[in-house]
């Protein structure tokens, strides 16, 4: 479960226009969903209002301890080796790990630890960092690293082990590809935009390839987490990507689009069945006008019939002076 909260918790004054945790959040429900990984909005950190920027991330199976092996294979490293039945993380985009933020997750975990009536062992929280800081300051906050490459840990006297999760860092692996395409390098977006196209990971689902055809159309433009990128919903994001795909289909013949990767057919798929439902509806419609109600043989040819047929029957109709006219093979005389 994540849960994507928008709002302060009066321990800092947010002056972004752009809530990237609510944009990193949906690029993990659209690639997490479909494994059990269910989205809220919204993460209270303490009984009453307010809330705090964070992504709660809970697996939906709670008869299981541990994520799933499916699961692991779409969550990042720094992610899927944790036990804890809810991990809360927080999103650095524009701006470094300092000990504001140090302090600030502390405060988070404390009081989400609390509002939840959790054990220790049941909240893991996470820090995932667009910007790798220097490593006077990993030295200074005693950070280890831990597991694969650019996971590290921070042990506070105070409370748990805080994850680090630096983006720019992670391998290219395919599991970590939608986290890196908000790296604060540009070279490292582009390659995690090769890594789920060479993955294949479009596939997954249409809404996971339209918000990252729209991360990779901002990233053409500027870099995804520089400052001047303000005001980017998951709504535009996802627009971009949809607007993309259709000009990208509207300028492809007809016999091209065949020879398109899996993601590209299936939207074009997608797109023929919008067309198709449209003209069934209106088929049923002029029906209904010209023969009154509309038998149970003839609906179901309707909805088991392409899109070719359905507009050949939509001609047929003015000249057809019974149902069975309509439908049939033989010229109307």
């Amino acid at each position: 479960m994540f849960r994507l909260g928008k709002g302060t918790i009066h321990l800092e004054e947010k002056n972004e226009k752009t809530y990237w945790h609510l944009l990193v959040g949906e690029m993990l429900k659209v690639l997490l969903e479909p494994v059990g990984i269910e989205v809220r909005s919204e993460v209270p950190v303490v009984p009453a209002p307010p809330v705090a920027d964070l992504i709660l991330i809970q697996n939906r199976n709670v008869e299981k301890k541990g994520w799933t092996d499916e699961q692991r294979l779409r969550l990042a490293d720094g992610l899927r080796d944790l036990e804890a039945d809810q991990v809360l993380a927080e999103i650095k985009m524009t701006e470094s790990l300092n000990d504001d933020a140090l302090m600030q997750i502390l405060i988070y975990d404390h009081l989400y630890l609390k509002s939840a009536q959790l054990e220790r062992h049941q909240l893991r929280s996470v820090i995932i960092s667009s910007i790798t800081p220097r490593k006077e300051f990993l030295v200074r906050h005693s950070c280890r690293p831990v597991g694969p490459v650019g996971v590290h840990e921070y042990i506070p006297s105070c409370s748990g082990a805080v994850r680090l999760i630096f983006l720019n860092e992670l391998t290219d692996e395919p599991q970590n590809a939608p986290l890196k395409c908000f790296a604060s390098r540009h070279n490292e977006q582009k390659k995690a935009f090769e890594t789920i196209s060479h993955a294949g990971l479009f596939k997954l689902s249409v809404a996971f390839g339209q918000i990252v055809a729209g991360l990779w159309r901002l990233q053409m433009k500027s870099d995804l987490n520089s400052p001047e990128m303000e005001e980017i919903t998951p709504e535009y994001v996802k627009q971009l990507g949809k607007e993309w795909f259709q000009s990208m289909m509207d300028a492809t013949p007809e016999e091209e689009l065949f020879s398109l990767p899996k993601l590209e057919h299936r939207l074009v798929q997608e797109r023929r069945d919008s067309r198709q439902e449209g003209q069934a509806a209106m088929l049923t419609s002029l029906l209904q006008r010209r023969f009154g109600s509309v038998p149970d043989w003839a609906n179901k040819k309707i909805t088991k019939a392409n899109l070719s047929s359905l507009e050949k029957w939509s001609l047929r109709i003015f000249d057809a002076q019974s149902l069975d006219d309509v439908f049939s093979e033989r010229p109307i005389r």
